[in-house]
């Protein structure tokens, strides 16, 4: 092989990798459009909870946090196969190159007859080498997926009440809505969401002290967290609309102690996330059965919202007190580490 035709094969391998860069910033500035799409309804949809005038429209609430996942899902689910087919041109060429550059090296190295020329050279092409194989796997790879160019969670991560960085159990909450049926109490989700704990207290108004359906009321979350029924995304069962809804209580307990026709519900949703009470009135109610009606909340109360913030005063107070090793990711998050510790008593 003469100095020619090495001269040849680089250049050759040279525009190869000039085309391949040209192929990843046409796919990058085509995958930003989308990237940036999502980012802003992923913004809107942490916002969704704390709205002015969040519960003045009944039910508009779960309508938009369904509009806005459906639209999150398929944007961030858009395959498009014209540029699955550049990537897999610039993948063949990039490994192309490097079967250029193995090949040259293979003959540099049986004209060589010093070692460490030879060393040298096959240092060369395994580092050459590795870098082939990174750029396809982990940059070239990528490029399809939205979620992961522009690091944002996927649909099944944001449904997921157990993964901490985001509101997802404040979202389920305000968006939630009781349906009574014949005595019968489900709570609906406009989407499965996943991980949901709940719990819901009963009152014939807001100011009775007794509490017919579940246990005396107190915020002693070690206590009660048996009392907490796990939501799974694959029991909710579809009523005569679009809600997920599973049953968490039955009047019957009420048929004979009601004196008065409105009733104070209190639900309680509890995650590794934090915990989130709502608030949902509704009267009219003179007979348990034969009912078919829907309560939607009136307000809603955050506690121990786990974030990770330089702002947050735990997170603060704890780096200034050095009363937990730092070093541990899960402890920057606002009580997160009780929260932990109550789940895994479960």
């Amino acid at each position: 092989m003469s100095g020619a035709i090495i001269g040849i094969l680089l250049a050759i391998s040279s525009g190869l990798l000039s085309l391949v860069g040209l192929i990843s910033i046409f796919i990058s500035m085509n995958s930003q459009h989308n990237v940036q799409r999502s980012r802003e309804i992923l913004w809107s949809i942490l916002t969704l909870p704390y709205k002015k005038n969040l519960f003045l429209e009944k039910g508009t609430i779960g309508r938009e946090v369904f509009r806005k996942f459906i639209l999150y899902e398929q944007i961030i689910g858009e395959k498009n196969s014209f540029l699955h087919r550049i990537i897999n041109f610039a993948k063949i060429a990039i490994v192309f190159c490097g079967l250029i550059w193995t090949t040259i090296v293979y003959y540099l190295f049986k004209q060589s007859s010093s070692a460490i020329e030879q060393g040298f050279l096959i240092l060369c092409i395994i580092l050459a080498d590795l870098f082939v194989y990174y750029f396809i796997t982990k940059i070239l790879g990528l490029l399809t997926s939205t979620s992961k160019v522009g690091r944002l969670p996927t649909v099944n991560e944001l449904l997921d009440a157990d993964i901490l960085g985001a509101n997802t159990i404040t979202i389920a909450s305000v968006s939630s809505q009781l349906r009574v049926i014949n005595s019968e109490i489900f709570i609906g989700f406009p989407v499965p969401f996943n991980n949901l704990r709940v719990n819901i207290s009963i009152q014939e108004n807001a100011f009775s002290s007794k509490m017919p359906i579940g246990k005396d009321f107190s915020f002693n979350l070690e206590n009660r967290i048996k009392d907490f029924k796990k939501l799974s995304d694959e029991d909710f069962k579809l009523l005569d609309d679009d809600y997920c809804y599973y049953s968490i209580c039955n009047l019957k307990a009420l048929e004979n102690s009601t004196q008065h026709n409105s009733i104070f519900a209190t639900i309680e949703l509890l995650s590794k996330q934090g915990y989130v009470s709502t608030e949902f009135f509704f009267e009219g109610l003179n007979n348990v059965n034969n009912t078919n009606f829907i309560i939607y909340p009136f307000a809603f109360d955050e506690r121990f919202i786990n974030r990770k913030s330089e702002l947050d005063p735990f997170s603060r107070y704890i780096k200034r007190d050095r009363e937990f090793n730092l070093t541990n990711e899960t402890e920057w998050f606002n009580v997160g580490k009780s929260f932990f510790k109550f789940f895994d008593k479960e």
